[in-house]
């Protein structure tokens, strides 16, 4: 049967009753009552391996029940886990029997065995399970996750199970997710820092290339089934750098027969709508998706006030410019992907897919600026115009060879290719008479082509050990080709100046990853991993001498983790690498506005990290709770950086065509350490059966240290959700998060807050539903500020984004499943080592 998180959510619901009603068994934590009646200290353990009698794969999610033979209750139980395997662990001496179920098996009980002090703990080796030969009829499941689970590697939001989400864009998920933060353009941030690196469905996208907070936008909500945040990522993950990994898992229906879903949602600033649909018969399956997001009305008003000094050695500013503007920005994206897989046989697996991506946004403005200096007072007046174009597609392709359950071959193969066109106009009005002087032109024609190639291998051994080895190559390839041209209209002069520039990054990396178990009670993983970095950087106009650059890198990592009962306890080292990405490195000149201008700096070196991480996690019987302590530590670390133009110690540049004096211009350096001290908290719990509440605290001490400034401070940011059900199939919910203002090495930015209420009615035996979504009932706009100086400027900036939108969404899945399978496992690619790019 191929239904994970229907048999997940069967499982852990048996689970949770067999722990209900062995919960008055347990007297304490470090004692339980015996199979004969008495108190017995726990020291036991119990543990095996389910595996399908025909296929001899591994059995995901399969029910284990412990039962006393004295008394003939279930004392406790688990479920198997993706490989098959599960551990009853603290169990006191006595007899018991065993008993295994998975909906289309048959059961499975095995009776007499003993646990003493001579023999306390019990391996029972392979259990076989048998497939029921005659299919089941269509049932009706309903299953709840916890908005927020937390595991040993990673913290998984469940997205689908928050009815706020449905309507908006991925963007609006991952504000909900702990542990994140999203600013107003939509740039990421995990545990305040933005060097993050996002995968979709385990693997890369072309579409993150160029902006992750504008691919973000194009991701329609109601696609998107979990988000897993990956701090302390093992040797088998690309070198990730200092923050960590953020994977966005799509909806992807895994049910025999033919069945899907449609979906649509209308608002005063937005609306999408999304389908899709499965069909599994033996052993081949297909499934499609397609999903649209179209935005309007979203409007920015600008202010921005800024002291220079025209002369750096002058004591008090001489040069004042206050700019007030205002924009809209329209359009929408699409999102596609359609899947293959199969079983040629009991040992040999493959599968295939195609993700397709497409975008097209128009902003439309204007921009007032007044410029007070020795030299007079200027007024300029901007009508602005811009158009971002981009579209993209990702093709993988898999093989899988299992030898015997847990040891296995795949091969993995990936090709991507990204196009980002962009273009903006500026028709430039002089003085109080608004006299049409200049027509500016910029156009930037982007492209990134990657291809990915790998191979893994795991190797189970008799003492409960694991290796995991593996290769990869990743060919990287980007280009830009940007032309600006101005007209001044006085005298009909006309500037043309080209800017091509490409780009070439090869990866090679091997790495090996061992687990083990550490005096019965510790479970140990460590590995390392060997990168090899190839560069060639080319300006092909205007022509300078190219750049080359070879380094490796060696990359270790170790988790150890230590379970008690229901609690964990785990300690983390991870060293990590991390590449600038197109975004930071193309040296295109962006003069959409002419005061302020930005472009990126092609010789940027990659960062280096050391991340240490102290985590405790607990699960009581409607509550969990997740606290980690943390430190990254960051060098050659690439930050935003604002410079004046005749500074002293300023940027050379490829373009001069702007550099006026007075001009700010934003690119990116490597300026030397950044250290965050941190402390997360999340939880969940539920004050009665149908009420959860569930929230997140982080707090970080963020230093930031270069030769050109330097900067500290406490950040912080918190969430809180809560639904409540009704009955009758109607609930509601809440989100609300706040994040304080966070330092740069020039300055800081604003704190900020979010939040949105839903409401939603069942219809049709569950498989419709009717919603009504508000996102920021209590203000109409968010407002988000900086504060940045140096010295020879100090700048003050506002942005007001109109965010306050309604919306109602509908619902419908449709089709049957069948239950005659068991859950499919897949490989994936996993290319998460470079920095990605922010918003404009």
């Amino acid at each position: 049967m191929r239904h994970p998180l229907l048999i997940a959510c069967l499982s852990l619901a048996t689970v949770a009753s067999l722990r209900a009603q062995t919960s008055s068994l347990v007297p304490t934590p470090s004692t339980a009552t015996a199979a004969g009646g008495g108190v017995q200290r726990v020291a036991g353990k119990i543990s095996g391996v389910v595996t399908d009698s025909s296929t001899t794969k591994p059995v995901e999610f399969a029910t284990i029940s412990l039962v006393s033979t004295a008394t003939g209750k279930p004392i406790d139980g688990t479920v198997t886990d993706d490989r098959g395997r599960f551990t009853l662990s603290r169990v006191a001496n006595g007899t018991y029997s065993v008993s295994v179920s998975f909906i289309g098996y048959e059961s499975f009980t095995r009776a007499g065995i003993i646990v003493s002090d001579k023999d306390p703990e019990i391996v029972l080796g392979r259990i076989v399970l048998k497939p029921i030969q005659n299919k089941l009829k269509e049932v009706t499941v309903v299953g709840e996750k916890p908005l927020v689970e937390d595991k040993v590697d990673r913290m998984v939001y469940n997205a689908d199970q928050d009815i706020t989400n449905i309507g908006g864009n991925a963007s609006d998920v991952l504000k909900k997710v702990p542990s994140l933060t999203v600013d107003l353009d939509g740039n990421v941030q995990l545990r305040g820092s933005s060097n993050v690196r996002v995968l979709i469905n385990n693997k890369p996208s072309s579409i993150m290339a160029n902006s992750v907070a504008d691919a973000l936008k194009q991701i329609p909500s109601d696609m998107i089934k979990t988000v897993e945040v990956i701090t302390s990522p093992s040797a088998k993950y690309d070198a990730e750098g200092t923050a960590g990994i953020i994977n966005i898992i799509t909806k992807k229906n895994t049910l025999y027969g033919v069945n899907g879903s449609v979906s649509t949602s209308v608002g005063n600033r937005n609306s999408s709508g999304n389908g899709n649909v499965n069909v599994r018969r033996g052993k081949v399956g297909f499934n499609a998706s397609l999903g649209t997001h179209q935005q309007y009305n979203n409007q920015n008003d600008s202010e921005l006030h800024r002291s220079t000094k025209s002369r750096p050695n002058l004591e008090k500013f001489d040069s004042f410019l206050d700019q007030m503007g205002e924009s809209k920005r329209r359009g929408g994206g699409v999102y596609g992907q359609v899947g293959f897989d199969a079983d040629l046989d009991s040992s040999n697996t493959i599968n295939a897919g195609i993700n397709i991506y497409r975008g097209n946004y128009r902003n439309q403005g204007f921009q007032n600026s007044l410029t007070r200096d020795p030299n007079g007072l200027q007024q300029i007046e901007n009508d602005l115009r811009g158009a971002n174009k981009n579209a993209s597609v990702d093709a993988n392709i898999g093989y899988t060879h299992i030898f015997k359950p847990q040891q296995e071959l795949s091969v993995l193969a990936q090709w991507n290719k990204g196009q980002n066109n962009s273009s903006s106009d500026q028709d430039i009005f002089l003085n109080q008479n608004y006299t049409l002087d200049t027509l500016l032109r910029n156009t930037n024609d982007g492209s990134n082509r990657e291809m990915t190639f790998q191979v893994d291998y795991v190797h189970p051994f008799q003492n409960k050990t694991q290796l995991e080895v593996g290769t990869k190559g990743i060919l990287r390839h980007a280009e830009s080709d940007a032309m600006y041209r101005r007209l001044r209209l006085s005298t009909g002069a006309e500037d043309l100046r080209p800017n091509e520039f490409s780009y070439d990054q090869d990866v090679y990396s091997t790495y090996a990853s061992y687990g083990f178990k550490l005096f019965k009670n510790y479970n140990v993983k460590s590995g390392a991993r060997f990168e090899y970095t190839a560069i060639d950087g080319k300006y092909i106009q205007p022509y300078q001498d190219p750049f080359t650059d070879n380094y490796y890198n060696f990359i270790p990592n170790i988790l150890i983790s230590r379970n008690f009962k229901s609690q964990t306890v785990r300690v983390g080292y991870t060293q990590r690498i991390q590449r600038p990405q197109i975004w930071y490195l193309n040296p295109y000149v962006n003069i959409i506005d002419a005061k302020n201008v930005s472009f990126g700096n092609p010789e940027l070196e990659p960062e280096l990290s050391h991340a240490y991480e102290l985590g405790y996690s607990n699960y009581f019987k409607t509550s969990s709770v997740n606290v980690s302590l943390y430190l990254r530590q960051t060098n050659n670390a690439i930050e935003s950086i604002r410079r004046i133009v005749g500074d002293e110690g300023a940027l050379p540049v490829l373009d001069g065509t702007w550099q006026q004096p007075g001009v700010s211009y934003n690119t990116y350096q490597n300026i030397g350490k950044n250290a965050t001290y941190g402390l997360s908290f999340s939880g969940n719990t539920k004050p009665m059966p149908k009420w959860t509440i569930g929230g997140s605290f982080n707090l970080n001490y963020i230093t930031l240290k270069s030769t050109l400034q330097s900067n500290s401070a406490m950040q912080y940011n918190t969430s809180l959700n809560s639904s409540y059900d009704f009955g009758k199939d109607l609930a509601v919910q809440f989100f609300g998060n706040y994040s304080s203002p966070r330092p740069t090495i020039q300055g800081k930015f604003s704190g900020y807050y979010y939040s949105s209420f839903s409401i939603r009615k069942q219809l049709w035996d569950k498989k419709g539903s009717l919603s009504l979504g508000v996102d920021n009932p209590f203000s109409k706009t968010i407002k988000f500020t900086s504060d940045l100086r140096s010295t020879t400027f100090e700048q003050n900036s506002i942005n007001q984004n109109y965010n306050r939108s309604v919306r109602v969404s509908f619902s419908y899945r449709f089709g049957k499943m069948e239950m005659n399978q068991k859950p499919r496992r897949s490989k994936s690619i996993r290319n998460d080592d470079a920095k990605g790019g922010e918003g404009n």
